[in-house]
């Protein structure tokens, strides 16, 4: 049975990264052939759920320590002997005839690098032969020395050191080697990949120190693990726990920043490499083979299932129920569970699912949480939680972290002091006179990632919604408007009417995507060149088409005629728009792009009738488009790319039905948006939403999926397509330009930075508060701020940055929040916030969601109806044993 996963638990663990370089298989890929990395991330990819394998691997790779064998096989010969067998073209192999004295020397090296190899590894393992006798090693050194041995293999070891190879044995061993017994020698370089994945893995146990887990039997339901500590950190804090079947479940709290996140990814790491039977860090550990490991430490919303972070975790847990109801034996690892909901219901969902998950007493839980509440209610009813926190000493007024594990509850709070040390509420209050200007309006990457608005290939991207282009060149002005919003709105809306223009006459671009490219390589010839040097290269291609049947001359006929097929079609083309009622909006580039379709010398060439061309002729049209005439050329292609993204634009704003916004000056203060929607949801529901300097911050509420997050981040696409010039979603919308957008949705954790979750969210704010004592005037989008904290830390926090922030009359401010109290205190407090939330209704016991604005503060808290709706309890309860001692009655 193999071990169960999934990306999540991958990704939370760092096991692999895009970089490569700070992820737990980097640590361990010392290996010396490409074939050992590959191996290697196979098994990282698959690890085990059997004891007995488990610890085979372990004392494998315990020799390999306890012996420091280097790898025997030389690196560059290995490589030369990979690239030879890699080649199985049957058309490849030697004869005596046909193959030049190149063709000998070449494969002579090679196969004398793979007979080197072969002789080496021979001697290697007849060395180590009788050490590992008695060592599990010791059997795949007797299964390859067989195949070493193999009869197939006789002469080719036979004729190894009797000096140079003649070409008549180059021939049979190639024949040999490379095709009768290709099937052998995959085999042999199997056992070779396994042997430089051992000595690595062996080495990088020697120079960090790392030691090998002892697997026990499945039902044994224990973790014995003394001072693990996270292998990334430079200079971690090691803790210990030990897990028995009396003590399966662990209840763990601590302040924003006590180090509960990577003490979490530490345990989990250490258990993942265990399973792997690999060297873990940490001084020594004894574990209960698991069926599978599930992490959720950084979980996102899914807006394309339309998923909120909460639902997204009550899916998360409904994933790992469903595996326990299965009567799998898992570790499972929740950090800050059913943070993304209000209090009330993430109490409620704590206890209950904690309470479930006591019923598994073959399984082993770690749940971190700020609702420290829960905790004494679990207490008495689970005799099988133990509980351990991560302290916080407060000294001369600043918290400092110990990192080490505690046995019971925190009650630590310390939110409000981080953000005071970060001096996140000063930087907003204290704005400085001068205003930095900046070109180009500020959106950073948190934010783009928040509204995937940028990727090509992104699934749902912004981006791709739009990118219906026709050429290389337009793909690549239109990334450049997504990376560069405009921040005037003469400018704006100066390109909004260009889309306008073209989406009123519904222009269609003229020529289809090969066309261009192939445009594009024939004018990449153009150097500018004379007259003569022209005609003498184009009779050198005809002299070689002549000879050497080369395809040059072909090549650049053919490419000449597409172009001026492209011209032609663009002459017609602007000839049509310049008629159009309009088009003064486009005048300066259609001038531009006239002045050269008119031009003599290309007007001659395009008015030529359709015929072959002789070689004069093709000369002069070459020496005129590409060279002559390369600069009007660069600029003609400059506006066809320009043209290719206000069709393609157009084009989509007249079938998706939206709508260009109207930019006002900064000052105007006014953010007016009539039945605007998110443009990637096919029924998206409309919102309205009037802002203005009196009202310029949105207090917005609402129930776990009613909707929140996907408004806000439909705003924050539409606030950023209006600011481009494009048409957005929406009927209707007014805004004052602004100098930028942040937004705050899906913020994570920094692990390599040593940021919680928390702090990651109050570096946020600063981030944003920094811009506004910059004098910065922006449009600030928080989606449950200080959602990774305790309920007193997130409702002092969110109380003071909102009454901060709503000091500055000159931005725009949407917070969303489940902490529903801190509305009233600002309402007393502020006088320009507005008040509004959406709304849950309930049918026959089951939360429907309008998705619709309303005015004021909610009160619906349906959490634990979700979680009764997905059965979630019912799922962790299947096939639950009778162990009444682990639940006090």
């Amino acid at each position: 049975m193999s071990f169960i996963t999934d990306k999540q638990t991958i990704d939370d663990l760092n096991i692999f990264s895009k970089s490569g370089s700070d992820s737990i298989y980097h640590i361990f890929n010392k290996t010396y052939t490409q074939g050992g990395a590959s191996l290697l991330e196979e098994l990282f990819r698959n690890p085990l759920s059997n004891a007995a394998a488990i610890n085979e691997r372990v004392a494998i790779l315990g020799y390999f320590q306890q012996s420091k064998i280097s790898f025997p096989l030389q690196g560059n010969r290995f490589e030369e002997a990979e690239r030879y067998l890699s080649n199985t073209d049957p058309r490849s192999r030697l004869s005596n005839q046909g193959f030049s004295m190149a063709d000998f020397k070449t494969a002579g090296q090679s196969v004398t690098a793979l007979i080197e190899i072969l002789q080496g590894l021979k001697t290697f393992l007849l060395e180590i032969q009788s050490k590992v006798a008695g060592n599990p090693y010791g059997k795949q050194v007797t299964l390859t020395l067989d195949l070493l041995h193999a009869k197939e293999l006789e002469l080719v070891f036979a004729d190894h050191g009797k000096g140079k190879i003649s070409s008549g044995k180059i021939v049979e061993y190639d024949n040999i080697l490379r095709f009768q017994q290709r099937s052998l020698m995959e085999k042999i370089l199997q056992q070779i990949y396994h042997l430089d994945v051992y000595i690595s893995i062996a080495r990088v146990a020697t120079e960090h120190g790392y030691t090998f887990a002892h697997a026990l039997p499945r039902d044994a339901n224990r973790l014995r693990l003394m001072e693990v500590y996270h292998p990334l950190l430079h200079k971690p804090v090691p803790n210990s726990l030990e897990m028995t079947p009396d003590s399966n479940i662990v209840f763990l709290t601590g302040a924003n920043m006590g180090g509960k996140s990577t003490f979490m990814k530490s345990l989990s790491i250490a258990m993942y490499l265990a399973h792997l039977g690999f060297p873990i860090a940490a001084k020594q550990m004894e574990f209960s083979v698991c069926d599978g490991m599930y992490t959720t430490i950084n979980l996102p919303d899914n807006l394309s299932m339309g998923a909120s972070h909460f639902y997204a975790e009550v899916l998360r847990v409904k994933k790992v129920a469903t595996e326990l109801g299965a009567g799998k034996n898992l570790f499972v690892v929740f950090d800050e569970l059913f943070r993304g909901t209000n209090v009330k219901d993430a109490y409620e969902g704590t206890i209950a699912i904690m309470e479930a998950f006591a019923r598994k007493p073959h399984s082993l839980f770690v749940i971190s949480t700020h609702i420290m509440e829960a905790g004494a209610v679990l207490k008495e009813r689970c005799g099988n939680m133990i509980f351990r926190y991560l302290p916080t000493t407060m000294y001369d007024g600043k918290p400092v972290y110990s990192y080490t594990l505690t046995e019971g509850i925190t009650d630590d709070r310390h939110g409000m002091i981080i953000i005071n040390n970060e001096g996140v509420i000063e930087l907003i209050k204290n704005k400085k006179q001068a205003k930095q200007q900046h070109p180009d309006f500020l959106a950073d990457k948190q934010t783009g990632d928040d509204l995937n608005l940028q990727g090509k290939f992104k699934q749902q991207s912004i981006y791709s919604l739009f990118n219906h282009l026709q050429t290389r060149g337009g793909e690549k002005v239109l990334e450049g408007m997504f990376a560069r919003p405009l921040n005037h709105a003469e400018k704006i809306n100066t390109r909004a009417a260009l889309f306008a223009f073209f989406q009123r006459h519904k222009v269609i671009f003229p020529v289809i995507r090969s066309q261009v490219e192939s445009m594009e390589d024939y004018l990449a010839g153009g150097a500018g060149a004379s007259l003569p040097r022209v005609a003498w290269s184009i009779f050198a291609k005809k002299f070689k088409q002549t000879l050497f049947h080369s395809a040059e001359l072909l090549q650049l006929q053919a490419g000449q005629s597409v172009t001026i097929e492209v011209l032609q079609a663009f002459r017609e083309f602007f000839a049509d728009l310049k008629d159009k009622n309009g088009v003064d909006v486009y005048q300066s580039d259609l001038d531009t792009a006239q002045r050269t379709m008119q031009d003599s010398r290309l007007q001659e060439i395009l008015n030529a009738p359709e015929a072959q061309l002789s070689m004069m002729q093709l000369i002069r049209n070459d020496y005129i488009i590409r060279h002559a005439m390369i600069n009007e050329m660069e600029t003609l292609l400059k506006l066809i790319y320009e043209l290719d993204v206000f069709v393609g634009v157009a084009a989509v704003a007249a079938d998706q039905g939206f709508v260009y916004a109207k930019a006002l000056p900064p000052e105007g203060m006014l953010l007016d948006v009539e039945g605007f929607r998110h443009p990637a949801l096919k029924n998206g529901v409309a919102n309205n939403l009037h802002l203005t300097r009196e009202r310029n911050m949105l207090f917005l509420t609402g129930a776990n999926m009613a909707g929140k997050s996907t408004f806000m981040k439909s705003l924050g696409i539409a606030v950023y397509l209006a600011h481009m010039g494009f048409p957005i979603a929406a009927k209707r919308m007014e805004f004052s330009v602004k100098d930028g957008l942040f937004s705050s949705i899906n913020v994570s954790d920094n692990l390599d930075m040593g940021y919680s979750h928390f702090y990651a969210e109050v570096l946020r704010t600063k981030t944003v508060a920094q811009s506004v004592s910059e004098s910065q005037d922006l449009y600030v989008l928080f989606d449950e701020l200080f959602k990774g904290t305790n309920v007193k830390d997130a409702y002092d926090a969110t109380l003071a940055v909102c009454k901060a922030f709503a000091e500055n009359r000159n931005s725009f401010f949407v917070v969303s929040t489940h902490i529903i109290e801190v509305g009233e205190a600002l309402g007393e407090a502020c006088d320009n916030l507005q008040f509004s939330f959406l709304p849950t209704v309930m049918k026959d016991g089951v939360p429907t969601y309008p998705y619709t604005l309303e005015s004021g503060i909610t009160t619906d808290r349906q959490g634990m109806i979700i979680i009764e709706n997905e059965k979630i309890i019912e799922l962790i309860q299947a096939n639950d044993p009778q162990s009444p001692n682990l639940i006090q009655n």
